[in-house]
């Protein structure tokens, strides 16, 4: 099974920490936040300066060619920061910081870097999600699927996310209009995530209804609105496409293999699940006592230490 990594350059970390620094109206739970690795306030423009000093030592022999070999491929820079943004789930949206993030990243990407044009390269594509750092990994011209930095630890869970990413990717490299079932799969695929993220629930609909829930303080309203209305007919459309045959209770087959064509429809379907299983991370993050175990025994200490630029001055 192909893991999803989120390798990010240090540019994406510069700019995360330097916005979460200066944004003084979630202070008082950042500072909270960090104290529980033993770090203030301070620390987190301590560590915009070292990702920032690191990535401008590295720019004068880098081009559009060969910046994607800056992205730091030790996956405890992304835990770290999913980490911490985790502890802001209760301050509500993170749409408006992952939008400045992106935006500033880009910015300073293509004045930065020698013949860098867009699409920039997944590394320097950091989206967050359900307050999890994630990068985008799709295809040209689509802004899904991801890769965040993190997974529910549920190998079932893990898996079927995967799957249904690499079975995004694939459709991204294919003409429209695709083939029926390729399309239509992704309803039975996120119907059985949606299970699995809420066993408790029983079924898939409840699931969904519940994951919805969660979603809304962590969403901005016409978002919340959009997947609210995708996902209100999901099971009863999941159960055409399993059943084929007409029935009062449920939409007929023909018409709904018709809704489902098309990269507009899939994009909601995909953005919800992505969504869904990213806030199931960051709660996780959130609610356990203990730190996972990479970021436990001080991480910045050692993290620094691979992105010192001593040995490169």
């Amino acid at each position: 099974m192909d893991e999803l990594r989120c390798e990010l350059s240090p540019l994406v970390y510069a700019e995360l920490y330097r916005l979460l620094a200066a944004d003084e109206a979630r202070r008082d739970v950042l500072e909270d936040r960090l104290a529980v690795i033993g770090y203030d306030h301070a620390w987190l423009s301590t560590a915009a300066d070292a990702y920032n000093e690191y990535w401008e030592v590295l720019l004068p022999s880098t081009d559009a060619d060969n910046v994607s070999s800056l992205a730091l491929p030790r996956i405890e820079h992304a835990q770290l920061a999913t980490w911490i943004l985790a502890g802001l789930r209760t301050t509500g949206e993170d749409r408006e910081l992952g939008a400045a993030l992106a935006a500033n990243v880009l910015r300073r990407a293509l004045a930065e870097v020698p013949g860098l044009t867009t699409p920039l390269p997944p590394d320097l594509s950091p989206v967050i999600i359900g307050w999890t750092l994630a990068s985008i990994i799709g295809s040209p011209g689509y802004e899904w699927p991801v890769a965040p930095a993190a997974l529910p630890d549920d190998a079932n869970i893990r898996s079927a996310f995967i799957g249904l990413a690499h079975h995004v990717l694939v459709l991204e490299a294919m003409a429209e209009p695709w083939p029926e079932m390729m399309q239509t799969s992704t309803y039975w695929r996120g119907y059985g995530i949606a299970e699995a993220l809420k066993p408790a629930m029983g079924q898939g609909s409840p699931a969904i209804n519940e994951l919805l829930k969660e979603s809304r303080p962590l969403l901005p309203q016409y978002l919340s609105t959009q997947l609210n209305s995708h996902f209100s007919r999901f099971g009863p459309r999941r159960n055409a496409l399993s059943h084929v045959t007409d029935d009062p209770s449920r939409e007929r087959f023909v018409d709904v293999v018709t809704l489902a064509r098309g990269w507009d429809h899939l994009r909601l379907t995909v953005l919800g699940l992505t969504q869904f299983v990213c806030q199931e991370v960051s709660r996780s993050l959130y609610d356990e006592e203990q730190l996972p175990a990479a970021l436990r025994n001080d991480p910045w200490r050692y993290l620094e230490r691979e992105i010192s630029t001593e040995w490169l001055t």
